[in-house]
């Protein structure tokens, strides 16, 4: 795919090309160790908002002939009276240190990257590991992967602040250009205050969507087929990674964040 070529002149963009990241489907992103191919079986008694959730994610995957999960007590995201879902400034600090991480995958100049950090205040957003990986000269090519598609999840939090009007069927990459531009165009505190927080209802139906659509992925590779329905299982995994934080998902950190299906 083209590089995403930046060019940054007094801390703020100036011009932007081409579109897409340095990606590769082999490589799922987040762990260079293969994710758990699924949780032990819940077995549990459905909320009336699960279960509509479910029936409504379950239909979508019919359109598009992505087989569904059958057991009917399991596979559920968390009800709604018992989700919490990330505030505004959570997110909107993850989405500045994520197109970070996108930035230096790319390779950007130093002095790109330096301007970026103090426009935004970067390093303060960072997780430790997040940290190493900047400030590191040499960069392994796994980190340099993992890095490159956060690009993915930019683009979920982007959507969660209401910046982006959909997120469309998961089986093509993001356009980084366009994605970049959203944070560049303007200041921390504009792109702070311009931010809208999706409700609950909105992130938890993209939650149990992603879920459904994961399982069916991973449930491919179990029996070593391709994705269905033309699923992209690397952004379906990144989403997934991120909906999963937006909505506390065991109430796990960034760097733990855990996609059982």
């Amino acid at each position: 795919m083209k590089k995403l070529t930046i060019i940054m002149t007094m801390g703020f963009l100036a011009t932007l090309f081409g579109c897409g990241q340095n990606k590769s489907n082999n490589t799922t992103t987040g762990n260079s160790e293969t994710p758990p191919i699924t949780k032990p079986v819940d077995n549990i008694t459905a909320t009336k908002d699960q279960s509509e959730r479910r029936a409504k994610s379950e239909d979508f995957c019919k359109s598009k002939n992505i087989p569904i999960y059958k057991n009917p007590n399991s596979l559920f995201v968390d009800a709604e009276e018992n989700v919490t879902i990330r505030k505004k400034d959570e997110v909107v600090d993850r989405a500045i240190a994520l197109c970070y991480l996108e930035l230096k995958s790319e390779h950007a100049d130093k002095k790109i990257l330096a301007d970026f950090d103090k426009k935004y205040n970067v390093m303060a957003k960072l997780t430790a590991n997040e940290k190493e990986f900047a400030l590191s000269d040499n960069p392994t090519q796994q980190q340099m992967t993992d890095a490159n598609w956060r690009a993915e999840s930019y683009h979920v939090m982007l959507w969660a602040l209401g910046y982006i009007e959909a997120l469309k069927y998961p089986n093509e990459v993001c356009n980084v250009a366009d994605d970049v531009k959203h944070l560049f165009s303007r200041t921390e505190k504009e792109f702070r205050e311009n931010s809208k927080l999706r409700t609950k209802i909105e992130i938890l139906d993209q939650a149990d969507l992603i879920l459904r659509l994961d399982w069916a992925c991973v449930n491919a590779r179990v029996k070593n087929e391709t994705a269905p329905g033309g699923l992209d299982k690397s952004v379906v995994y990144e989403r997934h990674y991120s909906l999963n934080w937006l909505i506390k998902f065991m109430n796990q950190d960034w760097d733990k964040v855990t996609t059982d299906t």
